[in-house]
């Protein structure tokens, strides 16, 4: 029987990025600052974390979110002002905009939440932590290792910073852990060996794992405690 990390790597490996980036790409509607109440991350962490079932698509996703919180969604839309003398259609603008903006929450989160389950096969079922509590004291997860509680930032690596110790950060409140998005695979078009990749790769290749549809994944060194807790560069 699988784990629950080798299950969640498939559902990400199913997930067609390139089709999602076509669909929503260019939408940049609904932009505005989203109050808590109609924020999508308890609903993430609810069908991603804590249900461990089937995940769903973003479709299906979208759909519950939505449906959940339809009476605060239409508050906030009725106070950014998408409303017209011909309301439906601006309502239709206002949630192809929404849909457009979730689906960039929903595949950040969905990195973050697999990091939590790589922590998770370490550490042990119950000692990783994820709640929209939390996250508004800037833990995007903690684990929880020899009596003590280790608060984790996952972060995209801005490009070209160079980390003091490569995947890792540190400040007084919490542990940084980075990644690094490479949207090109081992080959090329014509079958090359594509070099953009394999700098990537030597990089970052023991702590991270870029899966077939462009999925970056976690690998389990990146949340060792040796890793982890002393920022080793090994």
């Amino acid at each position: 029987m699988k784990t629950d990390l080798e299950r969640f790597e498939d559902f990400l490996a199913d997930i067609d990025l390139a089709a999602y980036r076509v669909m929503y790409g260019r939408i940049k509607i609904v932009e505005q600052d989203m109050p808590q109440q109609v924020q999508a991350l308890a609903v993430l962490y609810q069908e991603y974390w804590e249900k461990r079932a089937d995940w769903p698509n973003f479709q299906a996703f979208f759909e519950v979110y939505t449906s959940s919180l339809a009476k605060p969604l239409e508050e906030w839309r009725l106070a950014t002002g998408y409303v017209c003398s011909l309301d439906s259609e601006c309502r239709e603008i206002f949630c192809r905009g929404l849909e457009a903006r979730i689906y960039r929450t929903w595949a950040s989160i969905l990195t973050q939440i697999q990091g939590a389950y790589v922590a998770e096969s370490i550490y042990g079922r119950g000692n990783v932590s994820m709640s929209v509590n939390e996250d508004h004291q800037g833990k995007d997860l903690v684990i929880h290792h020899n009596g003590k509680e280790i608060p984790i930032q996952i972060k995209k690596a801005p490009y070209g910073r160079a980390l003091r110790s490569v995947g890792w950060g540190k400040n007084d409140e919490y542990i940084e852990i980075f990644y690094e998005v490479i949207s090109q695979g081992p080959l090329t078009p014509t079958g090359r060996k594509c070099l953009p990749y394999a700098r990537w790769a030597k990089k970052w290749g023991r702590r991270l794992k870029r899966l077939d549809n462009g999925f970056i994944v976690f690998r389990r060194p990146m949340f060792e405690p040796k890793n982890l807790l002393q920022g080793s560069n090994k």
